[in-house]
């Protein structure tokens, strides 16, 4: 780097002079020594810092990309989250509205059902009343239609075995009448033919005793004549006796007809009664299903309007649950935020720092290469050359106090005397070599690439071991590749830096 040659050529422009003063010589060499020991802890810092901005900036960008991701997710969340809070408050308005007017649809079927199914128990009751009086009047007019029809039946068994008896005598009377007639005949053609016989008989008879006995023939004649007209007399009687009989069977016949008569309107009415009574029975019992099948479209309506009451319920729970995610969104969209702004805060301060500390590393290495630069004439004295290099000390110190001042370099009493060493300086060349010699020492504890233990003193005076941040591996195998301590390797993926915001912080805050 600029500053090491420039410290070569100082150094081979010192061995030219080695021969004008040993004094000057010694305390140019240890300078120079304090001042590459510095220039080397200042690049390394610088090295140090550049990296850590580089992490910084590379973390900035993550953070940015993090916070822009995030506040683009939380618009499309928001965006989201009203849009379906719009829709489940769309929703919920109409299921409201359709509930509402549900509800009203069941209230008005309700109340007309209410009405419709008071009106048709009264009916029924009415109906039941006049049917179960009608039904009583009907079971005493069955009853004594049961009686007339038994009576009835009796009266046509009664009437059928008239009738059969009526006909099987009809067909007696006929055939006594038949019989007798063809008695009569035969009995008046044998009569007849015995009588023209005997008219014969007893007119050759009658001939031939007419001459003898004339009237004892007369006698007999008139007693068989007398005895043929009494037959004829019974037969007759019993004729006019079967007549009678016969007419007596009519009679009954026609008042059996006359009854029968009678009583078929009383059946027919009965009949017409009974069949009209079913009629009814069969309407009421058609009211009565109807009645049930209202009874269940109302128990269905009903369980419809408790199945819309749950649903409504559940939307309700889940709009809720939708406000408390959108509410706990907005307070992780706001937590997010306030973590990009603390984390801008932090970068804004870490980059004043590092503003800072770029400042103190220039005018330091300005300050260096003024000193390494600067060849003491032959023609100076000492006590100028002296002079000069006290200004140069002067603003060194300066420049490590502004670099204390913000807690990123070495006090002033850290360079104070606190060894046998130190006091050879002061005797040879004052208090500025007693100076560099405490530097030097200073540095000989604080060793280049050390990011470990550094030993810093108190106000006390006791030395205090404060502890850095450790470095990353590789960046120690290139502090020890600069010094010669060990070959520098290449770089792996596994010795990246990694990204560790808490570790950084702490860096930040020790540093």
């Amino acid at each position: 780097m600029p500053p090491k040659k420039d410290g070569k050529q100082n150094a081979d422009k010192t061995a030219t002079l080695g021969e004008k003063s040993a004094p000057g010589d010694a305390v140019s060499d240890g300078s120079k020594e304090f001042y590459r020991a510095q220039i080397r802890d200042l690049e390394e810092r610088l090295e140090k810092y550049q990296h850590k901005c580089d992490e910084l900036e590379v973390r900035q960008k993550d953070f940015s990309t993090d916070y822009n991701n995030v506040v683009r997710e939380k618009r499309d969340i928001v965006l989201y989250l009203k849009r379906t809070l719009a829709q489940k408050e769309d929703e919920i308005t109409d299921i409201l509205e359709k509930l509402q007017e549900l509800q009203a649809a069941k209230d008005a079927e309700k109340e007309s059902f209410d009405r419709q199914l008071s009106m048709l128990r009264n009916e029924f009751q009415e109906t039941k009343d006049k049917l179960t009086a009608e039904n009583m009047v009907l079971a005493g007019k069955l009853a004594s239609l049961e009686d007339f029809q038994m009576q009835k039946d009796e009266l046509m068994g009664q009437m059928e075995s008239l009738k059969e008896q009526l006909e099987l005598q009809k067909q007696e009377h006929q055939t006594v009448i038949y019989n007798l007639e063809k008695k009569a005949v035969l009995d008046n053609y044998r009569l007849k033919k015995e009588m023209q016989q005997h008219v014969a008989a007893v007119a050759s008879e009658f001939r031939k005793v007419s001459d003898k006995k004339m009237p004892e023939t007369t006698k007999r004649a008139i007693h068989e004549n007398m005895l043929v007209m009494s037959q004829l007399r019974q037969i007759s009687d019993r004729c006019e006796e079967l007549m009678v009989e016969n007419d007596a069977l009519n009679a009954r016949e026609k008042q059996l007809k006359r009854e029968m008569e009678i009583m078929e309107p009383l059946l027919n009415e009965m009949t017409r009664k009974s069949l009209a009574n079913q009629k009814v029975v069969q309407q009421l019992t058609e009211k009565c299903k109807q009645m049930h099948a209202e009874l269940e479209d109302y128990t269905r309506h009903k369980q419809e309007h408790q199945k819309l009451v749950i649903n409504h319920s559940t939307l309700q729970k889940e709009h809720d649950a939708l406000r408390q995610e959108h509410k706990s969104a907005v307070d992780n969209l706001n937590q997010n935020q306030a973590e990009a702004a603390r984390l801008k805060i932090e970068l804004q301060e870490e980059r004043t720092r590092r503003g800072r500390v770029e400042t103190v590393l220039q005018e330091a290495a300005m300050a260096l290469k003024e000193a390494l630069r600067e060849v003491p004439k032959e023609e100076d004295a000492e006590v100028q050359t002296l002079a000069r290099r006290n200004q140069m000390m002067q603003k060194l110190l300066a420049i490590l106090d502004s670099a204390a001042s913000i807690s990123k370099g070495p006090a002033p009493s850290h360079f104070t005397p606190t060894t046998e060493d130190s006091h050879e300086f002061i005797t040879a060349a004052g208090m500025k070599r007693s100076g560099l010699a405490a530097s030097q020492k200073a540095t000989s504890q604080i060793k280049s690439g050390d990011l470990g233990f550094v030993l810093q003193k108190t106000h006390t005076g006791n030395i205090a071991m404060s502890k850095r941040p450790h470095l990353p591996k590789s960046l120690q195998r290139k502090q020890k590749a600069k010094k010669g301590m060990i070959p520098q390797k290449p770089l792996a993926e596994k010795d990246t830096l990694p990204m560790q915001p808490e570790s950084d912080r702490g860096c930040q805050a020790k540093f």
